[in-house]
């Protein structure tokens, strides 16, 4: 033991160990900081989800909730609020208005906060809770249908309320598909004095919850197994269709990142173990000539795998958890709201890292090293590559449980790992023949080109392993740069800054005439009128509804409701016909809810609109993108279907913030009008957005970091035959700019070649990651075929160079006494 000790202490302090600690260093460290500021800004977008939601979960329901429901809660300290929201009249003035209000308790909100203010039509300040028993806040357009002030009364059902404040925003209902009418918000205590709430009333009850992750996935696994039909949990990822996807979406970019890191640290490792072993020839050989035996030799290497672990992860851990802290303060004034504190549970990802970085890409080495004969270490012209492939496909193998566990699924990983092995058989491939070529074309080399291009083919695998290692660094940079550069880019454009922020329904046709002199004189930028006629699909060619969904038996979307029928002359923005003819007499349905219902082409579908049917074939699908923020519709049905049958009509506008107040005030010569404000949720949508795209520019920065320094290592680990034939040239008589010129040749070949396959593996990783990840339509990236070779030339050759000065500098004899 006392040997081991001696033996450990020893090479702790050889470069080459440093070396092997330093890269582990750098992978857990890298894998740490990233897994840490990813998480963080997972829940910061969470977070502000959870504004919109007005909680950290809540349960909805069309029934009161039994009361151990809240006890529960209670029980196991989480804050806890309820809302009860129904549309009713509210009276005042001999005035009627139908509106909807939202009953709520004390507590209320439990996340976000109110706006309101003393203005009509203003911005609003933040209020922390609701209004007191006996007071209503009222939204500026309801105050100025019923011609009412604060100070003034209003009457819901039997309960007479002063008016307070005017309501700006209720966190919780924003976005809510019932919010259509105008609103009101009043106390939950004066609700039963009301008497608006009778049996059959159309009521949502909301319970909100708030507090620690773990102890909201305990009432969640209580509650889940009671719940009935009408009821249901929601999360801040289900408020809306489209912050899900985003935030959804989002964590995808993020996910992508740390898995590029993930490769990165697997190769810095490989790099750095073989360069261990190497090293370890002589000495191995040295040991069992003494009569040191495998088994001492494995608690040998064992013991300082292991120290080597504690140290390298210990370090990696520490320096990961102060980049990430970097990362988040260079981040912190650009973000909207600030980031939470990091989780200690994401630490034991890097720890991972390193210890199935060491088992995948040293242990196997070392086995092999072990395994060696001194005689055949002594022999000059071994080498431990013997097994390469098979040593080498352990860490691969590795290197896909890292990306696996990392991603918790396998979709990334795959396309990762398969576009590294499509890689390394096009360097393979490639690298041999344009190196033997380059061979072929400079027999008798005496010209400095001449010898860097020779130099390629004679060190053939170490300058194969080299090139691999290039391009796949080089690649992982292209695919962030694709990602900023087009994929954010493309992201945002799918939603610009003047994407609709309100919808007006319930517009008769005598009206739509009135509402555009509106949007022309205050410039609004509007979408296209839609007409609307409720209608409901009751047969599928010759079967009924009924019959193929029993009761009781999950139905598709398209069955289980009426739905929104529209006509339309051409195919409305956002909408794409995949199949059929859309000009054909016949139904066009959405691409999901055909393939949810399982509905094809030339199929018959019956539609009953006020108890009328209609028989019409399927004649085209349409995918439709709802991120527009336009109208679109599941079932779009020949005009002439609907013509006698009164229609109302919807259409969507953006209205800037200095319009907002002159917009209400026009629109209250139309009451009968609902207009639903989705701005706050644009702007949710829109702050995750420009936060993942500056959060990725420093992902980008620190995963590139690190690429430069797997760069250097891999550029020493062949470095000393470089030495040596520099060394051997310049004794020869040759010059020092001979020799530069050559390095400069051999290691701009080396470039060009990895920045061009590094390109083509970037485009591929890139279109099967939007194509199956982002599940957007791919795109060709012109400008990695330019950063590539260019990336690749002028990196590589630099550091190259730079890493090879001593062959420059040094005299040729001391060189030659070093060997």
């Amino acid at each position: 033991m006392s040997f081991a000790l001696r033996f450990i202490l020893k090479e702790m302090r050889s470069s080459e160990v440093i070396t092997l600690i330093i890269a582990l260093i750098i992978s857990v460290g890298t894998v740490t900081s990233i897994s840490l500021f990813v998480d963080r800004l997972q829940l910061s977008f969470e977070q502000e989800s959870a504004n919109l939601l007005a909680a950290d979960r809540v349960v909805r329901s069309d029934e009161p909730f039994p009361e151990n429901w809240q006890q529960h809660a209670q029980t196991l300290g989480l804050e806890h609020a309820q809302r009860t929201s129904f549309a009713t009249m509210i009276f005042a003035n001999d005035k009627l208005q139908l509106s909807q209000i939202s009953a709520v308790t004390e507590a209320y909100p439990l996340r976000g906060e109110f706006l309101v203010d003393d203005q009509l039509f203003a911005q609003g300040g933040p209020a922390k809770q609701g209004p007191a028993e006996g007071e209503i806040w009222l939204s500026s357009r309801l105050a100025s249908l019923l011609d009412v002030k604060i100070g003034q009364s209003v009457e819901v059902g039997d309960k007479v309320l002063q008016i307070a404040r005017y309501l700006v925003i209720d966190p919780g209902s924003s976005t809510s598909a019932f919010a259509v009418s105008p609103r009101a918000v009043m106390n939950a205590a004066d609700l039963a004095a009301t008497h608006v709430i009778i049996p059959g009333s159309r009521v949502r009850y909301s319970l909100l919850l708030a507090g620690e992750r773990n102890t909201l996935g305990q009432y969640e696994s209580w509650i889940k197994p009671q719940l009935k039909d009408g009821q249901r949990w929601q999360t801040p990822k289900q408020k809306g269709q489209s912050i899900g996807q985003t935030i959804n979406k989002a964590e995808s970019f993020l996910l992508l990142s740390g898995t590029l890191a993930v490769v990165l640290s697997g190769v810095a490792m490989a790099l750095a173990s073989a360069r261990f072993v190497k090293r370890h020839l002589m000495q191995v050989a040295v040991l069992k000539t003494l009569g040191a035996t495998p088994r001492i030799l494995s608690k040998l290497f064992s013991l300082q795998l292991f120290m080597l672990f504690l140290i390298g992860a210990g370090g990696g851990l520490i320096s990961g958890w102060f980049i990430q802290a970097g990362i988040a303060s260079l981040l912190s004034s650009l973000m909207t709201t600030a980031l939470p504190e990091p989780s200690i549970g994401k630490l034991w990802l890097g720890i991972a890292t390193g210890f199935i970085s060491l088992l995948a890409f040293c242990l196997p080495l070392i086995i092999r090293l072990i395994q060696i004969s001194p005689l055949s270490v002594l022999q000059p012209s071994a080498r431990i590559e013997k097994n390469a492939l098979a040593i080498y496909a352990i860490g691969f193998v590795g290197l896909y449980g890292l990306m696996c566990l990392y991603t918790q699924g396998f979709i990334l990983p795959t396309i990762m790992t398969l576009a590294i092995a499509g890689v390394g058989l096009v360097v393979s491939v490639l690298g041999w023949v344009m190196f033997k070529l380059g061979r072929l074309a400079t027999s008798g080399a005496t010209s400095g080109w001449q010898i860097g291009l020779a130099s390629l083919y004679r060190r053939l695998t170490p300058n194969l392993f080299q090139l691999l290692v290039f391009t796949l660094i080089i690649m992982l940079g292209l695919i962030l740069v694709g990602i900023k550069t087009s994929l954010v880019s493309d992201w945002q454009a799918q939603l610009p800054e003047d994407a609709p922020n309100h919808y007006l329904f319930n517009v008769q046709a005598n009206q739509v005439e009135g509402i555009n002199s509106i949007s022309q004189q205050l410039d609004l930028t509007s979408s296209s009128w839609f007409p609307m006629v409720r209608g409901r699909i009751t047969q599928v060619n010759e079967d009924l509804v009924e019959d193929l969904y029993p009761e009781g038996t999950p139905e598709p979307e398209l069955f289980e409701r009426e739905m929104n029928l529209t006509w339309a002359n051409e195919v409305g923005d956002g909408n794409q016909v995949v199949a059929g003819d859309f000009h054909a007499e016949g139904i066009s349905l959405e691409q999901k809810t055909a393939e949810e219902a399982g509905i094809t082409l030339g199929d018959k579908l019956t539609i009953s609109i006020g108890g009328i049917h209609y028989t019409l074939p399927v004649t085209s699908i349409r995918s439709v993108d709802w991120s527009s923020m336009r109208p679109n519709f599941y079932v779009i049905v020949p005009k002439q279907t609907l013509a006698d049958y009164p229609a109302n009509f919807v259409s969507s506008f953006f209205v800037k913030a200095d319009q907002a107040q002159d917009f209400y005030h026009a629109m209250s010569r139309y009451p009968t009008v609902s207009i639903l404000n989705v701005g706050d949720l644009l702007k949710q949508i829109q702050n995750i957005i420009a936060q993942l795209s500056q959060a990725i520019q420093l992902v980008l920065l620190c995963i590139l970091a690190a690429g430069a320094l797997v760069l250097v290592a891999s550029i020493g680990s062949t470095l000393e035959e470089r030495r040596e034939e520099g060394a051997l040239l310049r004794v020869l008589g040759a010059k020092a700019s001979l020799v530069r010129q050559a390095l400069i040749v051999e290691f701009g070949f080396l470039g060009l070649f990895s920045g061009l396959i590094a390109a083509l593996g970037a485009e591929a990783s890139l279109y099967a990651v939007q194509t199956f990840v982002f599940k957007s339509a791919a795109s060709w990236h012109p400008l990695l075929w330019g950063l590539g070779p260019v990336i690749g030339v002028v990196l590589i050759t630099s550091i190259g160079v730079f890493a090879s000065r001593t062959v420059l500098k040094v005299p040729p004899m001391h060189l030659l006494r070093e060997f």
